[in-house]
């Protein structure tokens, strides 16, 4: 039975030493929430930009919507994706 108490005493302690050390190493930086918000918001807004040029080009050489929508959607998903990945080359 003492073994048994001390064996819950000794799994609380590394509980509460492994609760505080993530609470603590979360509150030094920036959460991974904030970080993802502001990575989609620069993202959002660069696709809303390119988006919005596409459709109107699309539009001006007289293509209908979905066709324009469907277009620039995949073309600025495509744009977008590769200049994220030759900036991480880089």
């Amino acid at each position: 039975m003492e073994a048994s108490k001390k064996l819950v005493a000794i799994f609380l302690v590394c509980i509460v030493m492994i609760s505080s050390s993530v609470h603590v190493s979360m509150a030094e930086g920036e959460s991974n929430t904030e970080k993802f918000k502001k990575a989609f918001t620069a993202v959002a807004a660069e696709y809303t930009v390119c988006y919005n040029i596409c459709q109107k080009l699309c539009s001006d050489a007289g293509f209908g919507y979905t066709h324009c929508e469907m277009k620039c959607d995949e073309d600025c998903t495509a744009r977008l994706l590769k200049d994220r990945l030759q900036n991480m080359k880089n």
